[in-house]
């Protein structure tokens, strides 16, 4: 079912519901519950969802925490999720943010939503949290600390029950307070982020700086690490610059190492308000950090073996017009494909066979790949799609590589099922072949003597 509801990376979604139901069956449980009450669609995201907040989950120290920003359209599906993720043992808070102040509108039929949510869970019993405080308020000041001793000092009276079988009285001073803890209820001016501010980059779903810091600053301590999975406004990394920690920052969107590379570098958010005043606060001294692109990431401490074999020609193709939807379903793809192959993996030459030598004129244990990744411009029709395996289409996962450089490393860990690269299927040819059946498919369903692209 996944395969249709999200299907710019059906095979993904539908190899991890697959692991979910092994492997979290009550997550997969949840999922398909959702999928029953709400819509394909809602399912479809929380299976987006569960594939990261797992490897978040995997990846994340024991005394890190998650926090996880969402609005009112998927956060009751969200918090089951992570108590299935987390345990819900592990739930900390569920915090309300007032991201704008709501307008009047007499012609809506419901109240303006002004909030998001963002709920706080912890990896475990050792997560870090350093407990925030704000001023307390003038109005709290005078309610309270409403007596001042003789040398100016403003206090409060506390009584207990030891102080009111003694008859006395404790003090407790203002100056000695450190403020009034910060609660799960977030209302305050500056965490909003304005129509005019400088830090707008056209994200809908963009938040303040200053709420990135808010959680930093309660769940790390300096040179600790920050990992934000959707990175493209840059808030996350900027606001982990200026309180010290290091950080990584990914997104799957093209358009965001754009954005983020633009935000990352404005003066007016990195520079200009870091100073040496706040404890943990690094100084910027107008160099501006080191930012890795999609071309110049860091080296893997354990890096894939290069092979010596050298690379294939890359073929002259036109691709034609990108559509919303393929001329194609992907089981008429496959199909048309694997009987070009004679029914083998264009990978690594795994064919579907019987014993005696047979095809298996089945293709449902074929996975249909890209030839180029989505990532390099390349689109869902069939002369950018091949048949893999399940093993090697699984373990690929989503590395931005192509099919020529992933044959490569096929042959370097020695498992190719053929003797060399080159008796596997020829991508020119395979496109120039797949190009030609696009086009017949684009006759059958092109009206009577409407023109061609």
């Amino acid at each position: 079912g996944y395969k249709d509801i999200w299907r710019w990376d059906a095979d993904i979604h539908e190899d991890w519901a697959k692991t979910l139901e092994i492997h979290y069956p009550a997550i997969h449980s949840l999922i398909e519950t959702t999928r029953l009450i709400h819509s394909d669609g809602r399912a479809a995201y929380l299976c987006f969802m569960a594939i990261r907040l797992v490897e978040i989950h995997r990846v994340l120290k024991p005394t890190g925490s998650l926090f996880l920003h969402c609005d009112h359209a998927a956060n009751g599906y969200l918090r089951q999720l992570l108590d299935g993720v987390f345990g819900a043992n592990n739930f900390r808070n569920e915090i309300i943010w007032r991201k704008y102040r709501g307008r009047k509108n007499n012609a809506s039929s419901k109240f303006s939503t002004q909030q998001d949510t963002i709920f706080f869970y912890r990896k475990s019993k050792e997560n870090k949290f350093n407990k925030l405080y704000e001023p307390i308020s003038e109005s709290e000041i005078q309610k309270k600390y409403r007596f001042t001793d003789e040398n100016g000092r403003r206090y409060r009276e506390a009584w207990g029950r030891r102080f009111q079988l003694t008859g006395e009285n404790r003090r407790i001073y203002l100056d000695e307070q450190p403020g009034a803890a910060i609660g799960s209820l977030w209302v305050e001016n500056d965490l909003q982020l304005n129509t005019s501010s400088l830090e707008r980059a056209g994200y809908p779903t963009q938040k303040p700086v200053t709420l990135a810091e808010r959680i930093i600053k309660a769940s790390t301590n300096p040179g600790d690490v920050v990992v934000d999975c959707f990175a493209g406004c840059a808030y996350t990394a900027t606001a982990a610059e200026r309180l010290g920690r290091r950080w990584v920052a990914c997104d799957l969107n093209i358009r965001a190492w754009t954005v983020f590379k633009r935000q990352f570098n404005k003066p007016q958010i990195i520079m200009l308000t870091c100073n040496d005043e706040t404890v943990g606060q690094q100084v910027m001294t107008g160099e501006y950090a080191q930012v890795f692109g999609p071309n110049d990431l860091p080296q893997r401490e354990s890096p894939t073996p290069k092979t010596t074999l050298a690379p294939l020609p890359i073929a002259e193709r036109k691709y034609l017009p990108p559509r919303q939807k393929p001329v194609m379903t992907e089981d008429e793809m496959l199909r048309e494909l694997l009987e070009f192959s004679n029914y083998t993996a264009w990978c690594c030459g795994f064919a579907n066979r019987k014993p005696n030598g047979e095809v298996i004129r089945q293709t449902w244990n074929f996975h249909l790949d890209h030839i180029d990744p989505i990532s390099a411009g390349g689109i869902n029709e069939i002369f950018n799609r091949a048949p893999m395996c399940p093993y090697h289409n699984i373990r690929k996962s989503n590395q931005l590589v192509a099919l020529r450089q992933y044959r490569h490393q096929i042959a370097a860990a020695n498992e190719l099922q053929v003797d060399n690269i080159l008796q596997l299927a020829d991508l020119g040819e395979a496109q120039r072949h797949a190009n030609r059946i696009y086009a017949k498919y684009e006759r059958q369903r092109r009206p009577q003597g409407e023109a061609g692209v």
